[in-house]
Formats: structure tokens, C-alpha cells, sequence
């Protein structure tokens, strides 16, 4: 379980606009750790967790871009079926509403990391906190 900062970037739906993007986060030493794009008729949305979330908004709105900056929660998942149902019925049986997620695993990886934009984050990051 983690809380972190998403960033998301809206730019035009043509041809070099996430290369360019993504330039400008490797030119600075940015990693991205995670990425979901979303198109729209006239643009897409970019939605980056990114290695250094200051330094990146930062560089982005210097260069023009309009950023917005949303926790969501982050949890590594037990690569097995049905164990993203569980996490969605835990978070359903709470009341947490889940706007989108997204995430991914690599073939034979036994674990994978599922981001979760839901409407109170901090919240629902308390339903999966370990306890002793």
C-alpha cells in the first residue's frame, strides 16, 4: 500500500507529443514508473507517475504544459485471479468509489502495481495498511 502523485498532462492527439514529453522528462533525469493514456476527440490525457513529481511539474509547466496533480493509491498486487476483484470489493464494500485505475505486470512477474484514482485516497490506503 503507498499514496503517490500522479501527474496529469492533457496535450493534442497528433504524431510526437509523448515522445516530445517524455524527452523533456529524460533530458531531466525523470523516470517514469508508470503511464495511462487516454484519448479524447481532440487531445489525450497523460497520467504519469513519475520518479521525481516536483521536478516534473516544474519542467512541465515551464514548457508549457498544464498539470494536475492527484494522489491516488498504489498497491502491489499478488499476481493470482480474482485478487483485483477482492481489492475492488474491499474498496465497493467501503464506500470508495474507483474514477479508474490502471496498471500491468510482466509475463511470469509475481507481483504486479495497480493505480487507483478513487475519491479519497488517504482514506482508502487506511483499508489496506498492515496491521501487528
Amino acid at each position: 500500500m503507498a499514496l503517490k502523485k500522479q501527474l496529469s498532462i492533457t496535450v493534442v492527439n497528433q504524431a510526437g507529443e509523448g515522445s516530445k514529453l517524455c524527452a523533456l522528462l529524460k533530458e531531466a533525469g525523470i523516470n517514469i514508473e508508470a503511464i495511462s493514456v487516454c484519448e479524447f476527440t481532440e487531445g489525450a490525457v497523460l497520467r504519469l507517475i513519475v520518479s521525481d513529481e516536483k521536478a516534473a511539474v516544474r519542467l512541465l509547466r515551464e514548457s508549457g504544459y498544464a498539470v494536475l496533480v492527484r494522489v491516488v493509491l498504489a498497491l502491489t498486487l499478488d499476481n493470482r485471479p480474482g485478487m483485483l476483484g477482492e481489492v475492488m470489493a474491499k474498496l465497493a464494500k467501503s464506500n470508495h468509489n474507483i474514477n479508474y485505475c490502471y496498471g500491468s505486470i510482466s509475463p511470469g512477474a509475481n507481483k504486479a502495481t495497480i493505480y487507483f484514482a478513487v475519491d479519497d485516497a488517504i482514506k482508502a490506503d487506511m483499508l489496506f495498511a498492515v496491521r501487528s
